[in-house]
């Protein structure tokens, strides 16, 4: 199959190689050009991020491109031994690799859904750049569709891995429903605010923000909360139950006194649960022993998140089963593919032959009626049909086959029928 994958990713490739080696949209559309242009491509697609940046590509010669391709890695980082990171999957292992990236299946945290919106960007690009042959864009079509499959028909995506999608889950564990829960959010950087969404996505809210600058004048914004300045959470604690502390800061941000304030404020029913998300870590480690609080810090999160992973493990021969049967699928349409210029040119050889034989039998015969000649031409076609009946349909059956395309080639003297 003239499909290679092509590339290097986080398995071997060390994050300052992958950073040298990483493109912007703009390089991944000139690179493309060149590429095709070039270097024996017939289509040519690139994924680039943080983690990887690989090529999927449709060749007219598989050694040539190889060639190409591993050339324009060295081209990009000369010295940075990025030639013993780079991979090669041809053929069927190509596809099969296509598609676990698209399903998060080679991704750092297993079943992550944002390489997924990365994939179809990519193909996008690509089109844009005029770059995606037929079966290219067949192929990056299917592989989206086999990662949409993966994640909705698996449970591999479903437990929360990162920081901030750890958090909203243990914040509904804890607290139930997050409809009407209120929420302080400290630090309005990309963590906090990033959680903050997740939370009122869930329905929690009102929100305040701690008044720390504009991002969190933006972020109170963002969320329709108010700014608030720590010292006032005591009069405030009867609107909060959850606290999201994530900032920069070197030094505590929320001191025991200060948290034991809110409880006395909250009275004895209520509960306050506290999410550090900072290092080094905002609140007071002392807090945790005040009556009715609950304090995680990143350590306690990540176990959730560890634990979570190992759940999405047990769907991992699920989602590799439904990727090995879209490859299946795939490679049986791609075969039929190539099969049809040879089908096409059996057919066009034996009309040609029918046509020439019957001229030559009619020239020698004596004048034949209009309906005569018909009867007769109805005769050899359906002569020519049966005879191509059982060819065909083991061109069909056979169609992923090459040796097999190759040896009826040669049979019915049809060599070079299936190249453009």
């Amino acid at each position: 199959m003239p499909f290679i994958a092509t590339g290097l990713s986080h398995h071997l490739a060390p994050l300052p190689v992958r950073e040298r080696l990483h493109l912007d949209e703009a390089q991944i559309v000139e690179s493309l050009r060149a590429l095709v242009a070039h270097a024996g491509l017939r289509g040519a697609v690139c994924l680039s991020t943080c983690n990887r940046t690989e090529f999927y590509v449709t060749t007219r010669d598989e050694r040539q491109s190889r060639l190409a391709t591993e050339r324009f890695f060295h081209y990009l980082a000369p010295p940075s031994g990025a030639a013993e990171a780079v991979y090669v999957h041809p053929g069927r292992e190509g596809l099969r690799h296509a598609f676990r990236v698209a399903g998060g299946l080679d991704s750092v945290v297993l079943g992550e859904a944002q390489v997924l919106a990365q994939f179809k960007r990519a193909h996008g690009l690509a089109r844009d750049a005029g770059t995606v042959d037929a079966e290219l864009d067949l192929i990056m079509r299917r592989a989206v569709q086999a990662g949409k499959l993966v994640r909705s028909s698996t449970g591999i995506s479903r437990q929360a891995v990162g920081y901030g999608q750890a958090a909203a889950s243990v914040a509904r564990e804890r607290l139930g429903a997050l409809t009407g829960v209120g929420v302080l959010v400290v630090g309005a950087g990309t963590v906090g605010g990033a959680t903050a969404r997740l939370l009122q996505r869930r329905g929690a809210g009102p929100f305040l923000v701690a008044r720390r600058g504009r991002k969190a004048e933006r972020l109170a914004e963002l969320l329709g909360g108010g700014l608030v300045a720590l010292e006032e959470l005591p009069q405030l604690a009867s609107a909060v139950r959850l606290i999201v502390s994530s900032t920069s800061s070197e030094e505590r941000v929320l001191s025991r006194r200060l948290l034991a304030a809110v409880r006395r404020a909250q009275g004895p029913g209520a509960g306050l649960l506290v999410l550090d998300l900072a290092v080094p870590r905002d609140v007071e480690p002392e807090a945790a022993a005040i009556g009715g609080l609950e304090l995680l810090d990143l350590d306690q999160l990540g176990q959730v998140i560890e634990a979570n992973l190992s759940q999405r493990e047990v769907h991992r021969p699920a989602a590799e089963a439904v990727v090995d049967r879209a490859v299946g699928e795939l490679e049986t349409e791609l075969g039929r593919r190539s099969a049809a210029p040879l089908i096409t040119a059996l057919v066009d050889r034996a009309e040609l032959v029918r046509q020439g034989e019957l001229e030559r039998t009619l020239s020698r015969l004596r004048p034949l009626t209009a309906e005569e000649r018909e009867h007769l031409d109805r005769l050899t076609q359906a002569i020519a049909a049966k005879l191509l009946h059982h060819p065909i349909a083991y061109l069909r059956e056979h169609a992923d086959d090459p040796e097999r395309r190759q040896l009826m080639e040669e049979a019915f003297g049809l060599e070079g029928a299936g190249e453009e």
